[in-house]
């Protein structure tokens, strides 16, 4: 009898162990090489790629820190408070925002991007003229970066589950009254490159007419 027991016991537990449901595969990190891949597809394939020239890095990350007496959710700040980018499917946008939204705490070092890329230089974040920098700051950072277009700020990466989609909020500053901030959706082309999908302008610092 007890070796009946034994082995319904065993039979048990091996029955328990093959039917356990697997947990889903985390996203990337952000800073793993894929959401490298990412920053510098952003960098080049918008910045670099519109002004042929050398674009400056900041080498942390974006947070959620607001300076405004009123701030909206980041979701909305950020631009992705509705699913723009969505095809179809809203699955892979939800698992790519959620995924963003929960990268937003601590910036991240992301030196890496510039390495080995000729038109990116990095550039440290207290370099980087605030958004409401005037002339005089903008002298100073051309006086050290004279070759620059600009300098580009890009929040954590948010990936689908599947790995296939990212966003990612970027601030562009070229000048006092010369920048952006826009939402930016890529769709992976290869283990090791992806392709703008689609943009959503968020703020604008043009100089009005």
């Amino acid at each position: 009898m007890r070796s009946f027991l034994r082995l319904l016991l065993a039979v048990s537990l091996t029955a328990c162990t093959h039917h356990a449901p697997e947990a889903p595969a985390p996203p990337p990190s952000s800073t793993a090489p894929r959401a490298i891949a990412v920053y510098r597809a952003i960098a080049e394939s918008i910045y670099v790629r519109s002004t042929g020239r050398v674009v400056a890095v900041a080498t942390a990350s974006l947070d959620s820190t607001c300076t405004q007496a009123r701030c909206a959710g980041i979701a909305e700040r950020w631009g992705v408070d509705a699913l723009w980018f969505a095809k179809g499917d809203s699955t892979e946008a939800r698992d790519a925002r959620a995924d963003l939204l929960a990268r937003v705490a601590d910036p991240l070092d992301i030196h890496a991007v510039t390495e080995g890329r000729p038109m990116l230089f990095e550039a440290d974040p207290g370099d980087v003229p605030p958004p409401e920098a005037d002339g005089q700051e903008w002298s100073r950072f051309r006086a050290t970066h004279a070759d620059a277009a600009g300098a580009v700020r890009m929040s954590p990466v948010g990936f689908s589950r599947s790995g296939r989609t990212a966003v990612a909020f970027v601030d562009w500053r070229c000048g006092p009254t010369c920048g952006h901030t826009v939402g930016v959706a890529l769709t992976a082309t290869s283990d090791t490159s992806w392709a703008i999908a689609d943009m959503l302008l968020v703020s604008s610092r043009q100089r009005s007419q």
